[in-house]
């Protein structure tokens, strides 16, 4: 592995917002990395999920966890995508668009302030961070906030923020819009194949996967380092450095079932919020 390869497995901490997520999109600094925090575990109103958690939390094959087990706020998809608006603690969830009974736009506001305090003192010492990039791999609103939380520590205790460097259609523009701050990623970092199926088993044994059964990890992936005041052209990640998410043919059919109004609205406001970037 080359030293930038190396340097980012030196003194590492990897933070994630839910339970799979770090196999998904951290696999391949797993092993290495000196801490693995966790965030969320209740899911208010889903205590099949909530306790199947527990379980899986418990089973995880290695002692560098540190699960949280917060509540999720249950903002998923609630954001205008592809157009959305960011905000300072994450991207705003328009109630017109909430997806899950769990919808809490307050605790999602919320918890900006709450994650700090908490992440502080488990981050004291670490030279490098995995965490969620500011467009949220696929386009998920609490990994968006996540990134945003631990970009904020990062200046204030100076170690090097890392993000995943993976993109799906419905995230792309906010990916296009951020890579200003992002230098050029790590050389491609092996993923260990039969372990990240080791963990995945766990999840599913458990009932809290919630990816594809069928999802595939590529051999390698790569992260990109933030840069808080950004880089001039020429010196920042490009498009091609981000490496496209490879969904099932039928990974979106659920949005067929969505109410029409909902969709209308959706794209109203995306439109609305696409206007007001330029």
């Amino acid at each position: 592995m080359s030293s930038a390869g190396a340097d980012i497995l030196d003194r590492l901490a990897i933070v994630m917002a839910h339970p799979d997520d770090e196999v998904l999109w951290a696999c391949s600094a797993l092993r290495a990395a000196e801490r693995i925090v966790l965030v969320y575990g209740e899911w208010p109103g889903a205590p099949r999920i909530t306790e199947g958690r527990r379980v899986a939390m418990a089973e995880f094959p290695l002692p560098t966890l540190d699960w949280l087990a917060m509540p999720e706020s249950g903002v998923f998809d609630s954001a205008s995508w592809p157009a959305v608006r960011e905000t300072e603690y994450g991207l705003y969830p328009h109630p017109a668009l909430r997806l899950l009974q769990n919808f809490n736009p307050q605790q999602y506001r919320a918890q900006f302030g709450k994650l700090r305090a908490i992440l502080r003192p488990r981050l004291e010492g670490f030279r490098n961070v995995i965490a969620h990039g500011p467009w949220g791999e696929y386009g998920h609103e609490e990994h968006v906030q996540l990134f945003r939380v631990v970009a904020s520590l990062a200046a204030e205790m100076g170690f090097q923020l890392w993000v995943p460097a993976y993109v799906a259609p419905k995230s792309e523009a906010l990916m296009r819009r951020n890579l200003r701050f992002f230098g050029m990623p790590t050389p491609p970092m092996p993923i260990d194949a039969a372990f990240a199926d080791e963990i995945a088993q766990i999840y599913k044994r458990t009932q809290t996967w919630t990816w594809p059964d069928s999802y595939v990890w590529p051999e390698t992936e790569r992260f990109l380092p933030w840069v808080a005041e950004g880089l001039a052209d020429g010196q920042w990640a490009t498009p091609a450095d981000v490496q496209r998410i490879v969904f099932p043919a039928d990974y979106d059919a659920w949005r067929r079932h969505l109410p029409w109004r909902r969709e209308i609205a959706r794209k109203v406001l995306s439109w609305m919020n696409g206007r007001k970037v330029g």
